[in-house]
Parts: C-alpha cells; structure tokens; sequence
C-alpha cells in the first residue's frame, strides 16, 4: 500500500462526502493532482471543525495519506503559512486558477512544473495589478506543459516561420495555418488571428490590443480540453 508522509500541497477543491467527510482535490510537486477522502471532518464537534478550517484553498499544507486505488485516505494535514490574503477580482482569478487545474489535470501526473507553475500564478496574483496578463500567462504556460499548446511562431503544415504581415487561422488541437488574403477580406471568423498578433503572444508583449488578442486565443484553445460544460469561475467576473 502506498504511503505518502508531509508532502507539500495546496487544496484546489472540497466537496462534501458522505455524513461527515469531504472530497478533496490537492495538488503536489512529487504526485501531481491527488484526489482523497478527509474522514469526520465535518461533523460538529471543535476538533473537528479546527480541522475543516484549513481545508481551504490557497492555505499552504503538509499533507499525508495512503491508499493503492485514485481516491486516498486522507491521514494528516497541517498548515506550513498563514492563508494568501487574496481578494476581490484577484481572489476571484485564483478560483478560476483552480477549476482549471481541476478540470485539466490528470491525477498523478508527476509534473513538478505544474506545481511551480501553480506556485508562480498565486504569487503573482498577491503582486501584480494586470490580473488579466498574469492569467494568460498562466494559461499559456499550462496548455504547453499538458502538450496542449500550439505553436505560435510557425505555420502547422509548412512548419514556415509566421510572417507579422499576414493572417492565420486556428485550428485548437494543431495550430495555425496561413489564410489567404481574399478569405480574410471576407470573413469576421473569431479564429483569425494576425502573424503580428501571435509573435507577440509568444514573446508576452501584452500591450491593450495584444491581451484581447490574447485572451480569445486562449478561451479557443482550452475550449476542447474543457468539454461542453463551462467554468463556473468566469460567472464571478461578469
């Protein structure tokens, strides 16, 4: 039976389990996203509820568990810092961070990029004000280390270098092909992109025209990863 000892995690969702425990989601640099059961944590007693209290989001653990199947027997957790002070929109972005990492990452992925990259977005939500440039940020840098991204500065099917000048069309799970000039003088298709656009996405020049660039190139790409069903993080921001 595997068991594992004070590994360090953040929780990115609870759920309620039975009479008295919770579901939690966590994700770690050595095991990826880990699913486990916290058992009597949410019966009525002090100790327990102690207990519920820093099963929370953006509350820094130690955690240890144990167990051979994809749900874990949760069996110690304990704080490592005080919870980020996030709020407001920037609280709101850090919901958003975690359903997308619920929703896109395997369990078990030992990917200690994602955990730093995780670690990375949460700082910069305590620190810069462009909340919108640090989530694309994130998102781009996510879709490559899942082998989600697509390549910003060359053509899928001639592998040529993307020419500022001219017009691209996205295809989520490939890349962007070359759109020739009379198709691009009669269509409004989101999916266009301009070659200046996307050279400067690669190199996170994020200047106003460039983040709106940025931010539907992103929402298209994830689109197939995420399914039919929506993230229910982006009704905070409306």
């Amino acid at each position: 039976m595997q068991r594992v000892d004070l590994q360090t995690a953040y929780i990115l969702h609870t759920r309620p389990y039975r009479d008295s425990s919770l579901l939690v989601e966590f994700i770690t640099p050595d095991y990826g996203r880990v699913s486990g059961v916290v058992r009597g944590v949410r019966s009525t007693g002090k100790a327990a509820k102690q207990r519920r209290s820093m099963m929370q989001p953006l509350v820094p653990l130690m955690v240890s568990w144990f167990g051979n199947g994809d749900l874990k027997t949760i069996t110690t957790f304990e704080t490592r810092a005080a919870a980020l002070a996030l709020k407001g929109k920037h609280l709101f972005s850090a919901i958003y961070v975690n359903e997308l990492m619920t929703r896109l990452l395997p369990q078990y992925d030992e990917q200690s990029g994602i955990y730093q990259l995780y670690c990375w977005v949460l700082e910069a939500l305590m620190t810069e004000q462009q909340i919108d440039i640090t989530l694309r940020k994130f998102e781009l840098r996510l879709l490559s280390l899942l082998g989600y991204g697509v390549d910003l500065v060359n053509e899928m099917n001639t592998g040529e270098p993307i020419i500022a000048g001219s017009r691209y069309l996205l295809e989520p799970e490939q890349g962007f092909s070359l759109v020739a000039v009379s198709t691009v003088t009669t269509t409004h298709d989101h999916r266009i992109f301009s070659g200046e656009d996307l050279l400067a996405i690669a190199q996170e020049a994020f200047d106003p025209h460039i983040r709106r660039a940025a931010k539907r190139l992103c929402r298209l790409v994830l689109q197939p990863h995420l399914g039919g069903k929506p993230l229910k993080s982006r009704e905070l921001f409306v």
